[in-house]
């Protein structure tokens, strides 16, 4: 019997159990809305409105941007300054129906760099989405997704001595179902990625890179069930599905390999929000992926999944974050990795219009099938200010650096990248 037929006769069974325990709607256990964060505090004099078209509330607005960095292909050794352009637009549909809901949210961006005309690159995305209120108790989600992108020259994949950034189709959909009832939630979802890479061409040489091998279909399913034991507090289990397909194998130590895999995760967690001025969703279990080719290693341990927020004053909040994971890179020699990652962020409201941001995150990958690791480190400063209803500024600063160590690490891979950055953003 496969994965996903196990989860689905888990969550039909898991149903069942609900709805005999199923008690009258009162008070909502998972409202998580003591605490307001500065990110998420409208400002009427400063925010724009929704446009109303018909039965749509439309939020849109026009950017431009213009950031230096001293590092444009992330380097370790001569490097290249540049000073990049980008200018866009975010259109965001919604119904304001008060049952069901359909959404559409659209972005386009050019990328224009002024020295180096083979990094620009665009960025489109599309999405559509739809919820469906069945009742009071349960709602059903659909939503589809296409996107034309690039891999940004920081990105692990990229270390290979591109003459341009690897560019790819991303697109699927996907499928939801929750339900709530007093103090159950059940949450439960299916989705489908495609994802296809074009072949690169290495600098200097014209020769062809090719990214085929990286090509494939992600079916990934997950179920999470809660119970809240306060209206302050919920625990939950939660268990994910994940199989991937790559389009074609790859040749590896003179023989044909497939990147094929399989995997789950079975978790434990709990959501809070506490008197103490606290918020988050934390779980911690265990993860497992299993390769179709006895060539490549099956990885597990454990898994972490964590974000909290400190509300210590009204007009500052500290958020946490942590998670491990298994990741497929795009290395070709190694096709999982395990990640690890922590971070911290503060926003600061100085005044209503202005508000400042630092962030730091770090990232560490451990190849499974070489012996290479990757440390990444990413700090920030943004200071945003919102001169009035229809324009709005921002400055920030960043610094990028990547340590990478092991027997089989080729080149260069390590490098530090500077940015510094001016942004508009006009709203109709």
């Amino acid at each position: 019997m496969s994965n996903f037929k196990r989860l689905c006769l888990l969550s039909v069974a898991t149903g069942g159990i609900l709805a005999t325990s199923a008690a009258a709607q009162g008070q909502n256990y998972y409202s998580r809305e003591k605490y307001e964060a500065v990110l998420d505090r409208r400002q009427p004099a400063y925010d724009p409105e929704p446009i109303r078209l018909g039965a749509f509330l439309v939020d849109s607005s026009l950017n431009g941007s213009a950031t230096y960095t001293d590092n444009v292909q992330a380097t370790e050794n001569n490097k290249i300054s540049d000073t990049i352009v980008r200018i866009g637009a975010d259109i965001a549909a919604r119904t304001n129906w008060n049952v069901h809901e359909i959404g559409v949210d659209v972005s386009a961006y050019r990328s224009e760099y002024i020295d180096i005309g083979d990094e620009s690159a665009n960025d489109l995305r599309a999405r559509l989405r739809g919820r469906l209120d069945v009742n009071r108790n349960v709602s059903l989600g659909a939503a589809v997704f296409a996107q034309d992108i690039v891999e940004a020259r920081t990105d692990l994949a990229n270390a290979v001595g591109l003459d341009a950034p690897v560019e790819y189709t991303r697109m699927g959909g996907s499928l939801e179902a929750n339900y709530q009832s007093d103090r159950f939630r059940w949450y439960n979802s299916v989705e489908v990625t495609e994802e296809n890479f074009k072949d690169g061409q290495q600098a200097g040489t014209g020769i062809i890179i090719d990214q085929d091998y990286r090509d494939n279909t992600v079916t990934a399913g997950r179920s999470r069930l809660s119970y809240a034991l306060s209206p302050n507090v919920a625990v939950y289990t939660q268990g994910t599905l994940r199989e991937t397909s790559y389009d074609q194998d790859q040749l590896l130590d003179g023989a044909l390999r497939s990147r094929d895999s399989s995997g789950y995760t079975a978790a434990v967690g709990v959501d809070f929000e506490l008197k103490t001025l606290v918020r988050g969703d934390v779980n911690v279990g265990y993860l497992s992926e299993n390769k179709d080719d006895p060539y490549f290693k099956d990885v597990d341990g454990v898994s972490v999944d964590g974000r909290v927020q400190w509300f210590p004053t009204r007009l500052t909040t500290v958020g946490f974050k942590a998670g491990r994971r298994v990741v497929d890179i795009g290395v070709f020699e190694s096709p999982s990795a395990l990640q690890t990652t922590y971070g911290a962020r503060i926003d600061h409201e100085l005044r209503r219009n202005i508000i400042l941001s630092a962030s730091a995150d770090f990232a560490k990958y451990d190849y499974q099938e070489i012996d290479r690791s990757d440390d990444i480190a990413d700090y920030s400063l943004t200071a945003a200010y919102k001169m009035n209803r229809r324009v709005h500024l921002e400055t920030f600063v960043r610094h990028l650096n990547r340590d990478t160590s092991g027997n089989s690490v080729f080149g260069s891979p390590s490098f530090d990248v500077n940015l510094v950055g001016v942004g508009i953003k006009l709203f109709p």
